[in-house]
């Protein structure tokens, strides 16, 4: 299992070029790029070096906005919140001038904003991580993020000191039919490993289902009906000793990146089935090809010149 990085590494490498370059050696930037359904501008007019844009445009950023309050990515970014550009949801206004001079302080801020994604989509999971450790009881009895056309991810916070638990659970829907068996097998065996292993028994507990779990059915409310392309529903139950500890933001990146994680590997499991597959077929016809049979009305020559048939 390979893990993708919380960030966008394209992102990363755009504003850590502008944060450490010097003043007179500024140029402009243009920067267009995507991450798993979210799309990414990064520029700076030639007129103002200075001052460096990013732009982020989600589907599912109004309805997280309308749910975690408009203040809150203003508390999270201070100072940095701008008018969103044109076609876009969100964008942060850095002024290079007044960043740091340390550099280690320059690569933690330009983590800290290719991590955009992640403080949006997550914004959810941050704010019910929090309740879990030391903040209060969260106002809403769910969150729902539609991340997707088809698909959502819904946070269930803790309702009280005795129910230590964040249930999220994840709609998945893949179109391709080969997708669809080989995200069920995945998720199957999550499931199963999670229940046999040893290494694994403080982890989050993970139940992949067709059915709708008994957390979204006992609330009132949400839309649970399913596209044809539906392949389960999948929850993770979050507990307090997962996101104690100095882990609170590890565990936000990692349960805000499972969609990416399990399209990521569903992807790659079918690029490999496609290269074996081919290898194999190669080698199949290399066989085939050394078996024909040689023909036996050939016309042969003598060393003579003479001309026979076999």
């Amino acid at each position: 299992m390979i893990h993708l990085e919380p960030g966008h590494r394209i992102v990363a490498d755009a504003v850590a070029m502008c944060v450490h370059s010097s003043p007179e050696k500024r140029e402009a930037v243009d920067v267009r790029c995507s991450d798993f359904g979210c799309h990414y501008y990064v520029c700076a007019a030639p007129e103002e070096p200075h001052i460096l844009r990013v732009s982020l445009w989600t589907r599912c950023f109004d309805a997280v906005q309308e749910q975690v309050g408009k203040s809150y990515f203003q508390e999270i970014y201070p100072g940095l919140v701008d008018s969103p550009l044109p076609e876009y949801k969100l964008t942060l206004r850095i002024n290079l001038d007044e960043l740091p001079s340390d550099s280690q302080e320059k690569d933690a801020f330009v983590r800290r904003i290719a991590c955009l994604k992640r403080d949006v989509l997550g914004a959810p999971l941050l704010i019910c991580f929090k309740a879990l450790l030391d903040g209060p009881t969260p106002s809403r009895a769910v969150y729902a993020v539609p991340y997707r056309e088809d698909e959502t991810m819904w946070v269930i916070p803790a309702r009280s000191p005795a129910n230590d638990l964040v249930v999220v659970v994840f709609s998945i829907c893949f179109e391709n039919p080969v997708e669809q068996a080989i995200a069920k097998a995945f998720l199957q065996e999550l499931e199963i490993s999670k229940r046999q292993a040893r290494d694994l028994a403080t982890a989050p507990s993970v139940t992949y289902t067709q059915e709708p779990p008994y957390e979204l059915k006992s609330l009132s409310g949400i839309d649970l009906r399913t596209a044809k392309n539906f392949v389960g529903f999948v929850s993770l139950a979050i507990s307090k000793r997962s996101v104690e500890g100095g882990r609170l933001e590890k565990a936000v990146t990692l349960v805000e990146g499972y969609r990416a994680y399990l399209i990521y590997h569903v992807q790659a499991t079918k690029s490999q089935l496609h290269t074996r597959i081919r290898s194999r077929s190669h080698t199949w016809l290399q066989v085939l090809n050394r078996a024909k049979p040689e023909k036996l009305n050939s016309e042969k020559k003598t060393i003579s010149g003479r001309n026979f048939k076999r």
